[in-house]
């Protein structure tokens, strides 16, 4: 019956703050959606038995080993950070005579309510979309079959056992703040200002010169192996070089403006001054995490992006020609008998007699003129094109072309020729990368709702501190003489630079990232930095713009918590 008492008190918590609760099982449900999307794909014998399916599976399976660390660590931080914001709660239910432990079992019912809920909710979304999702991975990886996408028992228990972990863990973690904090420092917090430290310019001046540190060598990275090698070590690099910048960096600024008499001794410089300092000490670490996940969305869908559009560009350094089917010829020394003149054209005209026959059989029409034959001292090699055919047909072509082909070079009328027959085509390559880089975009667009459901959920929850907060600041600006009008204006244009440092950090970051992102790429032989550019940009607008929609329609609610 007790145990009822706290599964009743949890739900009521949960009812009464809904507009922190809702998107909190929304953003859970978004996750293990995806989670369980991806895990299903990963053992879909459906899209196993595609000829390209395999491929895009392998791209799964690491990906999901990723892309769990990454969940993990996020549905962690959004506990933490939604237990942050009820200290004072915590404090007070420790006044009114609920024990740590009753205080820890109410947690224990809230965090079941809403991962339960949200992971359900995800189940269900799967079960929905995912017959869509795997149309889409279909058309990426260019395989249209008539294959149905069932998720498997597997896929939903690593799902089950992975969010069951999840909840463990966030549960004993809030047992545990719960059990070592001190009550009335819990009531007392909220109203705790931080404390201005001696080390902010030295921190600022150190964030300075790591950032540009990171610019200088992302922007002068000239080798592909160079790249990749000091990629992440840069990344390492520029998160930590964002986090200090936003707390500290940002303070010295406005300590630098606050110096100024000219600047700050006005009523609208004044105010706006010390609350944006009081802001970005509140805010820094929150802004810095929206700014590095803003950064890693637009990298990854990007970056995948463009290796998919640049992915024909890439098979041709590789394979520059439709098929080439080469003769190399054998050290005399080994023993084995070259081929005359006569031998080499008899064989030459037999074999493109052969891919003739083959072709029109299959409907593609070609002759000799559309032979190109180049010989050298070791081999004879012949390169043809067969625009307008299709996958399909083109390996149908190869596939009954190379057993004559094999077959002629084994005849014992010739004895043993040194001659190593060898073919190679598109087709099938173009089938492989098609799957790897449809998988790998495939992959960059559920990593991409990963980063914007934890950005969103990160926004949401800011405008929700700032309406607390300004509530109180509000009602004091206009004791002190001010009009709603100039509270207003100087509250919005705070909360507005707040809101959108993070947005242009990412821009600043994704500008010289591009250049890395360039010489990366350029190991997969994509060198078309005007279609990587293009890619950046078009990601980037995008996401820029999705931001600032996300921005107003959560500052709805940040505007009804300020005018009640």
């Amino acid at each position: 019956m007790f145990n009822f008492f706290y599964a009743k008190l949890a739900f009521s918590n949960i009812r009464r703050d809904k507009r922190t609760y809702l998107p909190h099982i929304i953003a859970t449900a978004v996750i293990s959606g995806v989670y369980l999307l991806i895990a299903g794909l990963m053992f879909s014998d459906g899209l196993g038995g595609l000829p390209n399916g395999k491929t895009a599976q392998s791209m799964f399976i690491y990906g999901m080993v990723v892309f769990s660390i990454f969940a993990f660590f996020f549905m962690v931080y959004i506990n933490n950070f939604l237990i942050g914001r009820r200290k004072r709660e915590f404090g007070l239910y420790a006044v009114l005579g609920l024990e740590k432990r009753h205080v820890g079992r109410v947690l224990f019912w809230e965090n079941l309510f809403t991962l339960g809920t949200g992971l359900l909710l995800g189940m269900i979304c799967a079960l929905i979309f995912g017959r869509l999702a795997f149309w889409i991975l279909l058309k990426l990886i260019g395989c249209m079959p008539e294959s149905r996408f069932v998720i498997g028992r597997l896929a939903y228990l690593i799902t089950l056992l992975f969010f069951g972990a999840i909840f463990v863990f966030t549960s004993l973690y809030n047992a545990l703040r719960v059990c070592i904090a001190n009550p009335m420092e819990l009531i007392k917090a909220p109203k705790k200002g931080e404390k201005d430290s001696a080390l902010i310019w030295p921190l600022a001046v150190i964030g300075a010169i790591m950032l540009i540190a990171a610019y200088y060598f992302a922007w002068t990275v000239d080798h592909s192996g160079s790249a990749l090698g000091i990629f992440f070590p840069l990344v390492i690099l520029v998160i930590i070089a964002t986090y200090i910048l936003m707390r500290s960096g940002s303070v010295a600024f406005l300590k630098l403006l606050k110096s100024s008499r000219r600047i700050y001794y006005r009523p609208s410089g004044f105010i706006a001054i010390s609350g944006m300092i009081q802001r970005m000490k509140q805010n820094a670490r929150s802004l810095a995490t929206i700014c590095i996940l803003s950064t890693m969305l637009i990298v990854t869908v990007s970056g995948t992006m463009s290796l998919y559009i640049g992915r024909e560009q890439m098979l041709r350094q590789y394979q520059p020609h439709d098929i080439l089917i080469r003769y190399r010829f054998m050290d005399k020394d080994e023993g084995y008998t070259l081929p005359t003149a006569e031998e080499m054209d008899e064989i030459s005209e037999n074999t493109m007699s052969m891919l003739i026959a083959a072709a029109h059989d299959n409907g593609v029409a070609i002759s000799r003129s559309d032979f190109t034959v180049r010989t050298s001292d070791n081999a004879r090699e012949f390169f043809i094109d067969m625009p307008n055919t299709d996958q399909t047909t083109g390996l149908a072509i190869i596939n009954s072309f190379e057993p004559s082909f094999y077959h002629y070079n084994e005849q014992e009328k010739h004895g043993e020729l040194g001659i190593v027959p060898r073919i190679s085509e598109i087709y099938s390559q173009r089938a492989y990368n098609y799957a790897m880089y449809g998988g790998l975009l495939f992959m960059g667009i559920f990593f991409g709702m990963l980063f914007l459901a934890v950005t969103v959920l990160i926004i949401y929850f800011k405008q929700i501190s700032e309406g607390y907060d300004d509530k109180a600041q509000f009602d004091i600006l206009q004791k002190v003489g001010m009009d709603d009008k100039q509270v207003k204006s100087t509250i919005n244009s705070q909360v507005l630079w707040v809101f959108f440092i993070p947005l242009g950090m990412t821009l600043m970051h994704m500008v010289f990232a591009s250049k890395i992102m360039s010489m990366m790429l350029g190991a997969f032989q994509l060198n078309d930095y005007g279609l990587i550019l293009g890619c950046i940009g078009i990601t980037c607008a995008a996401f820029a713009a999705l931001y600032m929609a996300v921005y107003f329609l959560t500052s709805r609610v940040y505007y009804r918590i300020v005018r009640w």
